[in-house]
């Protein structure tokens, strides 16, 4: 890979992204501090300890919901800030709060999101029972929060119970579930590791992932469907040895994709809804894959070119 080519892309990024993507893009390369991450991170967050804003760009509903603190979770997960900053121990908080023992789960979004710029997908909330975003945020309460709390015990029976359907199911995962299971798998894979149904359960995400990408190679880039980077997010992790060759093909793939600016386009749109909001959440989304991008190819240790 061309050192250019990088460059390229990073230039591309700076005219687009968030201040957000910016502070993660320079601390990734060694020209940022971990805080100034934390500094943008925060401006999304609520009293409550909860995430907002539109840190997903696809809703702006500035109150706080369960995905867009997940959405906050996979940054602090990146980047490994201190479990103890106040940040993180406020979303703690706010995942303990929130959680509704009655259903077992998280409730993706919050019920005024129509009210505000969003993809139609996010007008309301899907089915009570689906491991998105749960799963992950349990995953994240494992790794994070402290064994004597008494949400840290719900969040180990969320996860007991996402173990089990994993080794049950026998249909395809839908991708953003299934995206969440890899998380909560990552995050547990230390505590976890001597489990009766963890090693099984790994197995059979293999299987799951795989059954889950899209084969038509020529599809990854002009539709959307689950490309290998949109479930497996950085190297090593679940996934990232096993579909090592995948990862990489799509790279290559990525770089002859690259637009004008050299940055990709979205592969999907919020179907003529509120055009200008769209217009400003698709410019956020080319900066974070931009540098999801950047962080893979990192990640891998493929070579730069001069």
């Amino acid at each position: 890979m061309k050192k250019q080519e990088i460059e390229n892309i990073i230039h591309g990024m700076l005219h687009v992204a968030r201040p957000l993507e910016v502070a993660r893009i320079r601390h990734l390369l060694s020209d940022g501090s971990l805080e100034d991450i934390v500094i943008e991170l925060r401006k999304y967050q609520n009293p409550d300890g909860g995430f907002g804003h539109g840190l997903e760009p696809d809703f702006w509903n500035p109150a706080s919901s369960a995905t867009q603190s997940w959405f906050a979770c996979h940054i602090i997960r990146d980047h490994g800030i201190d479990p103890f900053h106040p940040m993180v121990v406020a979303l703690l908080d706010y995942l303990k709060e929130t959680f509704d023992d009655h259903i077992m789960r998280w409730h993706a979004i919050d019920q005024d999101n129509i009210n505000y710029p969003h993809a139609p997908w996010w007008e309301k909330e899907g089915s009570l029972v689906s491991f998105n975003p749960s799963a992950s945020l349990a995953g994240f309460i494992v790794k994070y929060g402290h064994p004597m709390d008494a949400m840290y015990k719900k969040a180990r029976k969320v996860i007991d119970e996402a173990l089990s359907f994993i080794l049950e199911r026998e249909e395809p995962v839908e991708p953003h579930e299934l995206r969440c299971l890899i998380d909560m798998m990552n995050d547990i894979a230390l505590d976890y590791r001597t489990h009766q149904h963890y090693k099984r359960a790994k197995n059979k995400m293999i299987l799951l992932i795989d059954e889950a990408l899209e084969k038509d190679e020529e599809l990854w880039f002009t539709s959307y469907v689950t490309k290998p980077s949109q479930l497996i997010k950085h190297h090593p992790s679940l996934g990232s040895e096993v579909f090592h060759d995948l990862l990489l093909k799509e790279i290559d793939l990525a770089i002859n994709h690259l637009n004008a600016e050299y940055l990709w386009p979205i592969t999907w749109h919020w179907m003529g809804a509120y055009p200008d909001a769209f217009e400003i959440a698709n410019q956020h989304w080319q900066g974070i894959i931009a540098y999801g991008y950047v962080k893979l190819i990192k990640d891998l240790g493929i070579p730069f070119e001069d």
